[in-house]
């Protein structure tokens, strides 16, 4: 079994080299993931040809970069390794972006973990001092140091194009003016923290169960308040549980909306 493993990796990775076109994700529990695999079709379920990821999550990794495919999320109480029976938006995400740029190749940093909120977890605290920071904002920063020097040592070349965003459900209950603020502090910490001052970044809106209208605003006013940002709408989308996590077909649509709001901020056009 693991010699057939082995050799499908061989197949699928990619060659010395390669450039590749560099994403960040990283949130809470609808990045990280709750959309259940089961639900995909086979062809959805093969690991890519063409874009890798790299997961970190405190509790589990993806150990190194991996073909992407469905599996790299953590869901409650799940304890095996991975794949995991549960995806993130990346597969809709990648898959939005293959269409618009069919000869690209696409890396994907993915650093998320459920139940975190943006003011302790997500802390950016300040640049260069990690004893400011959250553990998740520390996990993020040394997932991505990690992952962009393994590629490196592997032979190829990224450019760090964007971030997405999507967090928010566990600061529903904040003041709306005090999410907005820590929001704008993260996203100026990361691009100081990655030396790319005009990063797009595009965030998420979390689901409207008629208790999120604090946290809702906030997201749409930090996004309106950088020109370098972006949001995509969680209007129309469907939650298998009530009214917090996304289904396996919103994930695909919602990864969709973040592809094409990261096309719109694209520098490079």
């Amino acid at each position: 079994m693991k010699i057939t493993l082995l050799f499908l990796l061989l197949l699928v990775l990619p060659a010395f080299g390669e450039e590749f076109e560099l994403y960040l994700l990283a949130g809470q529990s609808n990045m990280d993931g709750r959309g259940k695999s089961a639900n995909l079709t086979d062809e959805q379920r093969k690991p890519s040809e063409k874009s890798l990821i790299y997961y970190g999550n405190p509790l589990k990794s993806s150990d190194g970069w991996k073909p992407l495919a469905p599996g790299y999320s953590i869901p409650p109480k799940y304890k095996e390794g991975l794949p995991s029976p549960t995806f993130g938006p990346e597969l809709g995400f990648v898959s939005a972006l293959s269409k618009a740029q069919p000869e690209k190749r696409f890396a994907l940093i993915k650093a998320s973990k459920g139940g975190t909120n943006l003011r302790a977890d997500w802390k950016p605290g300040e640049k260069g001092k990690p004893d400011t920071q959250g553990p998740l904002y520390r996990n993020f920063i040394e997932t991505i140091q990690k992952a962009r020097a393994e590629l490196k040592k592997d032979g190829h070349s990224a450019i760090l194009r964007g971030m997405i965003w999507h967090q928010g459900e566990s600061d529903s209950k904040a003041k709306s003016e005090l999410h907005e603020k820590r929001l704008a502090e993260l996203m100026v910490r990361i691009r100081e923290d990655l030396n790319k001052p005009k990063l797009p970044i595009v965030l998420g809106q979390v689901y409207d169960n008629g208790k999120r209208d604090k946290v809702r605003t906030a997201i749409q006013k930090a996004s309106e308040a950088d020109e370098n940002c972006g949001l995509v709408s969680a209007k129309g989308l469907t939650t298998w549980d009530p009214g917090t996590h996304f289904d396996a077909k919103s994930q695909l649509l919602l990864g969709e909306r973040f592809a094409e709001a990261m096309q719109e901020l694209r520098t490079d056009k």
